[in-house]
């Protein structure tokens, strides 16, 4: 009796939707909502790497939503908003949940008042500025200022061979990272690779490995290593803000390995996720962390980040004035 009466409610689902268009509020009765829950707390139970250091219960999780969702019942928009709201939960930037109209991620704060915005404002002449880099001379000075805006594969790195080409003339470096929101940390490596002259490791990382959620794999030593090293070593100043995120963050612990740089500015976001990526049967995806990265003394980044040697923070009356506090310290530390 309870197939037939299963059957017949099939069949009201049918004809209604034959008289309307389907929406995204819609119940769609040939998707199995309660195993692709199923198959989204699982693939997360056994791939995330975060949740001991993100204070998350995951079963607490499964037993919140699991109730929520019902064949035949729940509809393919609340459904979407429970694989959101689970997904935030983890305070991961990394991870992100989407379906064909809208990405679920938890969102970095954003920290204007120490954002490099008015460092331009302090460079004569300007070398290079484009949409990856901005290159140029401290003014009444011979300290040359690098601006790195993101580590994408697709952008153009070639201004900063040029810089390293030209370095012997100058008596320091400020390098800018604030607002870099990672992308590949082998671009970084082939940039620091030029300073180093011996290898050092700049941070330990362990996979996920086993459906335990302690399973890991060994810690492995990530290096960087000499590559057509330049004798560079005059000062170089690394200026940190909360907008340093992932690859960017891993720049930064390859740079503080060398013994003639400084940290200038704030905290970084700490985010370092390295996510895998997952599909559901009607096509939404998801990405989850599935390593962890800690620094050469085995503290964590994740949600800690990598503080500076000098704390300077800007403020709303200096960042609209055209200052910036955050350069003028590493300028004074140069001089």
């Amino acid at each position: 009796m309870k197939k037939a009466i299963n059957y017949i409610k099939f069949i009201l689902i049918v004809l209604v939707g034959s008289i309307g268009c389907k929406d995204y509020n819609s119940v769609i009765p040939n998707d199995d909502f309660e195993d692709m829950f199923e198959k989204f707390w699982m693939d997360f139970d056994q791939t995330y790497s975060y949740f001991e250091i993100k204070g998350v219960d995951w079963d607490s999780v499964y037993s919140e939503y699991r109730p929520r969702i019902k064949n035949g019942e729940t509809t393919s928009h609340e459904l979407a908003n429970i694989f959101g709201e689970m997904t935030v939960l983890l305070r991961d930037m990394h991870v992100s949940f989407e379906t064909e109209n809208v990405t679920h991620r938890y969102q970095n704060l954003s920290f204007r008042s120490n954002s490099p915005e008015n460092a331009i404002n302090y460079l004569s002449p300007i070398l290079f500025n484009t949409n990856t880099v901005v290159v140029g001379d401290i003014e009444n000075t011979s300290i040359l200022y690098v601006r790195v805006k993101n580590l994408s594969n697709s952008s153009n790195f070639e201004p900063l061979e040029t810089v390293i080409a030209e370095l012997t003339e100058k008596e320091g470096i400020v390098l800018d990272l604030r607002d870099n929101g990672g992308g590949n940390d082998a671009i970084a490596r082939g940039f620091v690779n030029k300073f180093t002259d011996k290898e050092r490791v700049y941070e330990l990382i362990r996979f996920r490995n086993g459906p335990g959620r302690n399973d890991f794999g060994n810690w492995i030593e990530a290096k960087i290593i000499p590559s057509d090293p330049i004798r560079f070593e005059e000062p170089i100043i690394v200026l940190t803000n909360r907008g340093v995120i992932s690859s960017a963050e891993s720049f930064i612990s390859m740079m503080r390995t060398l013994p003639n740089t400084v940290l200038v500015g704030d905290t970084t976001r700490g985010s370092t996720g390295n996510p895998k990526e997952f599909q559901l049967s009607n096509g939404w995806k998801y990405r989850i962390s599935s390593w962890q990265v800690v620094t050469p003394d085995l503290s964590f980044i994740e949600d800690h980040g990598i503080a500076p040697d000098f704390v300077v923070n800007n403020t709303e009356e200096t960042m609209n004035n055209g200052i910036d506090l955050i350069l003028e310290k590493a300028i004074e530390l140069l001089n």
